[in-house]
C-alpha cells in the first residue's frame, strides 16, 4: 500500500511541532554573601578578564533542605565579546548537618548546576541537574534554583 505524499508530509510536519518545556521543580532559594576585600583580579588573560569572587556566606531554604552557604569562589571570566562566563563552587551546610558541594557553570544567565554529598538523605541530588535565575536581593546574590524532572527529587 503506498501511502499519499501529502498524508507523508503531514505527518512528518506535525513531528516537528513545538516541544513542551522541560518540567522543573523547585530546589531551593539562596542567597550568597560576598567578601570584597578578598576578591583576586587576575586580569586579562587569553580568553578574557578573569576575577575571582569569595564567597563569605549566606542562607538557602527550599521545601526538601534549608540551612547555611557556608564558603566558595567564583572563578568569573569576562570574555573578549563583553560575556560573563559563570564558574562557581560553593558549599551548602543543611539544617540536618550535611554538607553538599554546589558547581555553577555558564555563560550569561544560562547557568546549570550539579551536586555532590555523601550524605545519604541527599545522595539524590549526585544525579540531579539544575538551573537558577537571579533576583535581585540587597548585599547579596539571590539565586532561585530548579531541578530538571530527569530524577526525583528526595530519592
Amino acid at each position: 500500500m503506498r501511502v499519499p505524499i501529502l498524508l507523508w508530509l503531514s505527518l512528518a510536519m506535525s513531528s516537528l511541532a513545538d516541544p513542551a518545556p522541560p518540567p522543573l521543580t523547585f530546589l531551593y532559594a539562596v542567597n550568597l554573601t560576598f567578601n570584597g576585600a578578598g576578591t583576586l583580579n587576575i586580569g586579562q588573560t587569553a580568553m578574557g578578564r578573569r576575577v575571582a569572587y569569595p564567597i563569605s556566606g549566606g542562607t538557602f531554604s527550599g521545601p526538601l533542605m534549608s540551612g547555611v552557604a557556608l564558603y566558595g569562589l567564583d572563578w568569573g571570566l569576562t570574555d573578549n565579546r563583553g560575556v560573563f562566563r559563570e564558574d562557581t563552587i560553593y558549599y551548602l551546610y543543611t539544617n540536618d548537618s550535611a554538607v553538599i558541594m554546589v558547581r555553577a557553570i555558564g555563560i550569561g544567565r544560562n547557568v546549570h548546576h550539579t551536586f555532590e554529598t555523601s550524605a545519604a538523605k541527599y545522595m539524590w541530588l549526585n544525579n540531579v541537574v539544575a538551573f537558577a535565575g537571579s533576583r535581585s536581593v540587597v548585599g547579596a546574590v539571590g539565586l532561585d534554583v530548579w531541578q530538571t524532572n530527569g530524577t526525583r527529587a528526595g530519592g
